[in-house]
């Protein structure tokens, strides 16, 4: 099974035997999928460390290799060596201090914190998939330039606090709230591979969700009020595919939990950033 992920492709075999000769012969089809690097998946334990000093100085004033020290320290600190070691997106206003991504393969045992900063937390990337709070879709609200919509209703121009429509999930048309932890429109994580709903599929929930809705309140079939969810929805798909494109990220953590999984990827790798 081959699945996209952010850095390139996922390929989940049947077992570990056929993932190692998969990767002992990627000289063979690897350069056919564009790939930079072939490798097979291993769980990565990423700690955002809060509030670092930007700038080391040791006992005479005299500024430091910052990467070096912080390595040593680290080690030092949890008696394990990183793997990996990035700069993420800091919170705090204040420039004189960063965010930490600090990845290991096997989990720290005690609590650390580097030169006085926040105590190392573990990144969770089994947390449920992200949701936009303003369109509801499944993606980063950061990233979004959708329209609005209400979560209980799915429609535009009110804030849900305001709706009293009938509940009615904007993503598979089902009597809902958006939010629904159990929305058959949920992306899914399979072999610890976050999935999303194929095209064909997406119409599929929507026409289930849409005579479960119409049952539910014994309305008749109309076309007006489901066709312009529809439209909302397929432009919604659309924006999909661009803002969830493989980006240079390296191969994340989200994607462990298959051991017979092997990474593939297509763009350079880069760093994380904190969420």
């Amino acid at each position: 099974m081959v699945f996209q992920v952010r850095s390139g492709w996922a390929v989940l075999a049947a077992d570990s035997a056929t993932r190692d000769f998969l990767v002992e012969k990627q000289a063979e089809w690897a350069a056919e999928l564009g790939a930079t690097a072939v490798e097979t998946n291993k769980e990565w334990f990423t700690y955002v460390v809060s509030d670092v000093p930007t700038r080391l100085s040791d006992f005479y004033g005299n500024e430091v290799d910052s990467d070096s020290v912080v390595s040593d320290e680290i080690e030092i600190q949890t008696g394990l060596k990183p793997i990996d070691v990035r700069t993420g997106r800091q919170f705090s206003d204040n420039p004189l201090t960063k965010a930490l991504l600090v990845s290991f393969l096997k989990p720290t045992k005690r609590f650390w914190s580097l030169f006085g900063s926040s105590a190392a937390r573990l990144v969770d990337k089994t947390d449920r998939p992200r949701q936009c709070e303003k369109c509801w879709g499944h993606h980063f609200a950061r990233n979004c330039h959708r329209q609005p919509v209400c979560r209980r209703c799915g429609e535009a121009g009110h804030l849900v606090d305001d709706c009293i429509a009938r509940e009615q999930c904007v993503n598979c048309l089902g009597p809902h709230q958006a939010n629904f932890r159990r929305c058959p429109a949920r992306p899914k994580t399979v072999h610890g591979v976050l999935r999303r709903l194929t095209k064909e599929q997406r119409k599929h929930v929507r026409a289930v969700g849409a005579e479960t809705y119409r049952q539910r309140h014994q309305e008749p079939q109309s076309g007006s009020h489901q066709e312009a969810q529809q439209g909302m929805a397929e432009r919604q798909n659309e924006d999909v595919t661009s803002q969830e494109r493989p980006n240079a990220r390296a191969p994340s953590p989200a994607v462990s939990g298959a051991p017979s999984c092997i990474m593939v990827a297509t763009t350079p790798h880069a760093g994380y950033e904190a969420e």
